[in-house]
């Protein structure tokens, strides 16, 4: 499921926000008629060099009618001539379950090398889904790029001209180019798939590495299963007294077992990821858009709470908390730059 035949060009500053939904030609069928079928996977890290690929912080792809796989997360990097990746901060999530997939891919202070081009960001992300409308494919993608260099282009050094979405951006004194936001989608009846990638960066005949790629599609047919239990993604930076406090979350209601959560604040040399399962997993769906409570201990035996509130899009008033066991404040407030999102298992039709 991921043939792509059309993308779309949209130009934003920061954030692009992309919403498709198919026309009716032509049905496909899944292997279970009865309910949607759907696929997904999310990459923080993909790098084809010289016919090889690798990649960092993997879900794999699955397609069934149902699927939930771990949700990975590191902070190592690679390097692996002509490419090198440095980053605090690399996860990946994926599910497919009530009436859509969703995908989400996730690199915060990325420090890397391209084949000669160096590449920087404080944040990269992409997050896709696909879900079903009264049988009909609803595609949707969002993609954050914040304080990005490729060489020696700054993205959106200029705000009243912020540089191109989706389209190849050359990188001066190369035959190289970047794309920032870059969106594949594609529709065939009831079947529909989007791709996003916060940042692509190639160097021909060396490397092509994508930062940030999460692929979501459906098939659309027979009744979804809902309800289920609401879920939480998201990550971002606040900026501390120490620097950026960086960190990435997901989890589910009342599932101890999946989800991830990251913190990174180099300045104060808080660095940690919690470790599974989970002591509790609570979501809260009423409110404007919702919140939710994750508590835990963290890979060294540290204990945590960790609160967001979702605000809405898109995720400027959003809002992390990380608590230890004692009540000491390690980050706490309106996010610097992300998004945090709290969704249904299913959404009304």
């Amino acid at each position: 499921m991921t043939s792509h035949a059309w993308r779309p060009h949209l130009r934003v500053a920061c954030v692009v926000v992309l919403l498709l939904v198919a026309g009716l030609s032509g049905v496909s069928r899944g292997a279970a008629g009865d309910r949607p079928v759907f696929s997904g996977q999310a990459t923080a890290v993909t790098a084809n060099l010289l016919g090889q690929q690798l990649t960092l912080a993997d879900t794999g792809y699955f397609e069934a009618p149902d699927f939930l796989p771990p949700a990975p997360c590191t902070a190592e990097g690679l390097d692996v001539a002509p490419v090198s990746v440095e980053a605090e901060i690399l996860c990946a999530s994926t599910r497919g379950k009530g009436d859509h997939s969703m995908s989400n891919a996730h690199v915060a202070a990325l420090n890397a090398n391209v084949a000669g081009v160096p590449v920087s960001a404080t944040l990269l992300r992409s997050d896709a889904s696909a879900r079903c409308s009264v049988l009909t494919p609803v595609l949707a993608g969002t993609a954050h790029v914040l304080e990005a260099q490729v060489g020696p282009v700054t993205v959106d050094a200029d705000p009243l001209l912020p540089t191109p979405r989706n389209k190849p951006v050359p990188i001066p004194g190369t035959d190289a180019y970047f794309i920032i936001d870059e969106q594949e989608t594609s529709f065939n009846g009831n079947r529909g798939d989007i791709t996003m990638t916060a940042l692509r960066v190639v160097v021909p005949g060396l490397a092509d590495v994508s930062f940030a790629r999460a692929h979501a599609d459906i098939i659309c047919q027979g009744n979804p299963v809902c309800p289920g239990a609401h879920f939480v993604t998201g990550g971002g930076f606040l900026n501390g007294p120490n620097g950026k406090q960086h960190f990435v979350i997901a989890f589910r209601e009342t599932d101890l077992n999946w989800g991830h959560l990251m913190y990174s604040d180099k300045g104060s040399g808080a660095t940690w990821r919690a470790a599974k399962p989970f002591t509790g997993a609570k979501v809260y769906p009423e409110g404007k858009e919702g919140g939710g409570t994750l508590t835990g201990t963290t890979t060294g035996g540290q204990g945590f709470t960790a609160h967001i509130t979702d605000n809405g899009e898109p995720g400027s008033a959003d809002v992390f908390d990380l608590f230890s066991p004692d009540g000491v404040t390690l980050a706490s407030g309106t996010l610097d730059g992300g998004n945090i999102q709290v969704h249904p298992a299913c959404r009304p039709q």
